[in-house]
């Protein structure tokens, strides 16, 4: 029985999708169609019913997840304690789910480093919504999340912030409030917003800030892309509510203006997610080594 099926099996098993899982293994959806039927062969059972676009674990399915599970555990934690504690020889696969402004714009460097330290490790990066983190943390689809987003209490999820990210409100050089350092927030009510999709932390924290004060812009654009909401302001089509860190060069060259409010300012946490009960790999404990430096230097 080949590992990669198993793991192929757990996936389709947890993201309750054959398309969601080819994504997150990086397969065609046809090869992980053709996995599970040749692992059902292997086995002489069926693992999931096929019902129109849905699918769920069969009685076998859901009995064999379990053992499936464990031996890719076993198989992890074997191949991790074959390896020594030098950097160098540290192995295995590390599943990282992280928001597009700490993968681009925060924390390059946290990976640089690690890539330099423990260059034996694959890394599989994932980019996705905060709030679709911890479900696929519980789920085991990954190993670790990086989020923009406010401090919650999950009891079976560990959360340690890493730094406050400033939040901020932009504009063109050529736009009218370009002229303005400070503004009275009633003023947004007629301007036009870029905003990231709904889903982000920083867009909750914006908006009901503004339906607190019962103001309503008068027309709102969203984008899934952090750089085409840059664009869009470079270009004068609207103000924009972003992380500061993504948009520090463009605000130094003079090409945005930053705005503060005069009665407000916006911060949001960047943080780690694990699971309390995860097997902490020496791949696992080492990127969260270096994270627990970063939070020492931005204290």
């Amino acid at each position: 029985m080949e590992f990669k099926l198993l793991k192929s099996f757990v996936t389709v098993a947890h993201s309750e999708s054959f398309s969601k899982a080819a994504e997150i293994l990086n397969y065609a959806q046809s090869s992980i169609s053709e996995q599970i039927k040749k692992l059902e062969s292997q086995l002489g059972t069926i693992l999931f019913e096929r019902l129109g676009n849905h699918i769920r674990l069969t009685k076998d399915g859901k009995t064999f997840l379990s053992y499936a599970e464990k031996i890719l555990d076993l198989c992890d934690e074997a191949m991790s304690n074959l390896s020594s504690s030098s950097p160098q020889i540290i192995k295995g696969e590390l599943r990282i789910a992280i928001t597009e402004t700490l993968c681009f714009y925060s924390l390059p460097r946290l990976f640089r480093d690690y890539h330099t330290l423990y260059p034996n490790v694959d890394i599989k990066i994932k980019m996705g919504n905060c709030y679709d983190f911890p479900s696929w943390i519980r789920k085991n689809i990954i190993d670790v999340a990086f989020v923009l987003d406010n401090k919650t209490n999950n009891s079976d999820i560990v959360s340690e912030i890493l730094f406050n990210e400033p939040l901020v409100l932009i504009t063109s050089k050529h736009h009218h409030l370009a002229t303005k350092k400070i503004i009275s927030p009633y003023i947004l009510k007629n301007e036009h917003l870029i905003l990231t999709q709904k889903g982000s932390e920083y867009r909750a924290l914006f908006e009901n800030y503004l339906m607190d004060i019962n103001v309503s812009p008068s027309s709102l654009l969203e984008f899934e892309s952090i750089e085409a909401i840059k664009h869009f302001v470079l270009n004068g089509l609207g103000v924009s509510f972003i992380p500061r860190s993504t948009v520090e060069k463009e605000l130094l060259n003079g090409d945005l203006h930053e705005i503060s409010l005069e009665d407000k300012d916006f911060s949001i946490p960047a943080q780690v997610l694990y699971h309390n009960n995860k097997w902490m790999s020496p791949a696992l404990q080492a990127l969260l080594d270096l994270t627990h430096t970063l939070i020492q230097n931005n204290k």
